[in-house]
């Protein structure tokens, strides 16, 4: 039992519960009455972490992603243990994997640690399921990185990749580049986004989009070759690539160079990968520091009692490279 539980079983706001943890006097006598009662019953001992509630922090948060080896998510994890380390808190790490049963035990798991908030990436919570999300965020604030729903409780951070993509398209369009190939690895929130800005800018450029265009790969340079081989064999064309993801998008630039195809090639998130890479590759940068500095700020509001919006959006930056710069 946390103090979430303490709150809702009283009836009262978890700032109530959090003034008689720290010997408020406002508190009416009948209520602080009721919420030791209820701690007694529970056997609830008030600990460090529900006394820096009060104060608008919290010791410990349950962070959940989907794989610790994604570069991106690996990036967040660290911003975010960095950031509540300073504040004297705790975070509480569990990677899913991608199937279903591994995102129920993970998340089983957190909530079995008595964490006093949820932090999820990248859609690392079981979508079979979301009534199970909205029953959690009726307790305890629910802050998704990357990802959105609108459910009571839960606040997302996310960055405006579907215009990103579609502003992008619309740049390579002029370039009369219209064959416009995407490559992505997983099919969350994020990849949706970019997937509906890039049908965005075919409809808006009164283009007809092909999904023989769009490709679903795995995150390995090996598979990426072949699939690139593939589709030359099959005489799909493209003249463009947009990849989710740097690794995507360097692999099939590797793949092309290695039969002697140029053309415009743009990955996302602008990693280290982007620069290493010769041509150097044109990225978009999602400013992942500044979404997680951004969670992390809705966060420290809700625990204080603070209104925070549900839905954080930051613009998308382009940042590019050679890549891009082949006519």
């Amino acid at each position: 039992m946390n103090i979430y539980d303490i709150a809702e079983q009283c009836g009262v706001s978890i700032a109530t519960v959090s003034r008689v943890l720290n010997n408020s006097p406002n508190v009416r006598a009948q209520t602080r009455e009721r919420i030791l009662a209820v701690m007694q019953e529970k056997g609830y001992t008030p600990n460090a972490c529900a006394r820096g509630l009060g104060l608008g922090s919290m010791r410990q948060v349950g962070v959940l992603c989907t794989h610790i080896e994604d570069a991106f998510q690996a990036t967040a994890v660290a911003y975010i243990e960095e950031r509540l380390r300073t504040q004297e808190m705790n975070a509480i790490l569990r990677c899913t994997g991608s199937t279903a049963q591994g995102k129920q035990e993970a998340l089983r798991y957190i909530l079995q640690q008595q964490v006093d908030a949820l932090l999820v990436l990248d859609d690392a919570y079981p979508q079979q399921d979301l009534s199970q999300i909205e029953a959690i965020a009726a307790r305890m604030p629910v802050i998704l990185l990357n990802s959105h729903l609108e459910i009571p409780g839960v606040y997302s951070i996310t960055c405006d990749e579907q215009t990103a993509v579609a502003e992008l398209m619309g740049h390579l369009f002029r370039r009369q580049r219209r064959d416009v190939l995407f490559l992505y690895h997983t099919n969350n929130y994020s990849c949706r986004e970019k997937i509906n800005g890039y049908h965005r800018a075919y409809a808006a450029a009164g283009l007809q989009s092909d999904d023989k265009r769009i490709l679903q790969v795995n995150r390995d340079l090996d598979d990426i070759n072949a699939c690139i081989k593939q589709l030359l064999v099959k005489q799909v064309h493209f003249d463009a690539v947009i990849a989710s993801d740097d690794l995507l998008a360097l692999g099939a630039q590797k793949a092309l160079l290695r039969i002697g195809l140029n053309m415009p090639i743009v990955g996302f998130n602008n990693s280290a990968l982007a620069r290493c890479a010769t041509p150097e590759l044109t990225s978009v940068d999602t400013h992942l520091q500044t979404l997680c500095a951004t969670a992390m700020d809705t966060l420290d509001k809700v625990l204080a009692g603070e209104t925070a919006p549900t839905h954080t959006q930051i613009p998308c930056q382009l940042m590019e490279r050679d890549s891009f710069r082949i006519n």
